[in-house]
């Protein structure tokens, strides 16, 4: 139902990835990492994997590795990259952020439904888990798509920033939620009509992503070839 080129691509690169040596496959997860939505829309995102990994399949045949071909400056051939990449798309990021909070609710009720209330579909609750849902699908979507990247070519502990982060918004997030729980009293809430308004939510934008994502694929561009032609001469 969501198929699309991205999905086609990450597909194939997906497969050509595995059939890379271990060193290739690290250093192209790991330039991948930084290529956020925020940075380059995901079409554009998996074009340059699939020249990476076409970049790393040519050195592995001259008994090199895509480091050697890159150079020691690896964050900045990502950031040559990205200059020469098409901008990110702001109807992604806005889609992006939609599914996932739409995603985060159909799946928090979906569980909070059958687990804590035996199936009921209306039931007693604080209104305070709209804000701590909600929260979390922000903190989440922010971090994935902006902090993240910024550390995904570090080596030691640096890489483990992203995660401490994390960590550490969720349990200011939780901690808060629950200060404010105090003084809210329980309400009436109807997970019936959550389900389908977030069900219906992730349908329609994962539809519009697609669309979006075919318009964004209709002008079709080598990044990697320039930069290697580049740097070459």
């Amino acid at each position: 139902m969501f198929k699309n080129e991205v999905t086609l691509l990450k597909k194939e690169n997906a497969g050509l990835l595995e059939a890379l040596k271990d060193e290739n496959r690290y250093i192209i997860k790991s330039i991948m990492k930084s290529m956020s939505i925020f940075k380059v829309n995901s079409y554009d995102a998996q074009v340059i994997q699939r020249d990476l990994i076409g970049m790393a399949q040519e050195a592995e045949l001259r008994d090199s590795s895509i480091e050697k071909s890159i150079g020691i400056d690896i964050k900045g051939f990502v950031n040559e990259i990205l200059d020469s990449s098409a901008r990110p798309s702001k109807i992604e990021i806005l889609l992006g952020f939609l599914i996932k909070l739409s995603g985060m609710f159909f799946l928090s009720f979906i569980i909070l439904t059958i687990g804590a209330y035996s199936g009921g579909l209306a039931w007693k609750a604080n209104s305070v888990i709209f804000l701590l849902y909600g929260g979390m699908s922000l903190v989440s979507f922010i971090i994935d798509g902006l902090i993240t990247p910024i550390f995904s070519i570090e080596k030691g502990l640096k890489k483990d920033i992203p995660a401490l982060i994390t960590m550490f918004s969720f349990f200011i997030l939780i901690m808060i939620s629950f200060r404010i729980n105090t003084n809210i009293s329980r309400t009436q809430i109807y997970a019936w009509q959550i389900l389908i308004a977030s069900g219906l939510i992730y349908i329609v934008c994962n539809c519009l992503n697609v669309k979006n994502i075919k318009k964004l694929s209709k002008d079709k561009k080598n990044y990697i070839d320039d930069l290697i032609n580049k740097q070459r001469i």
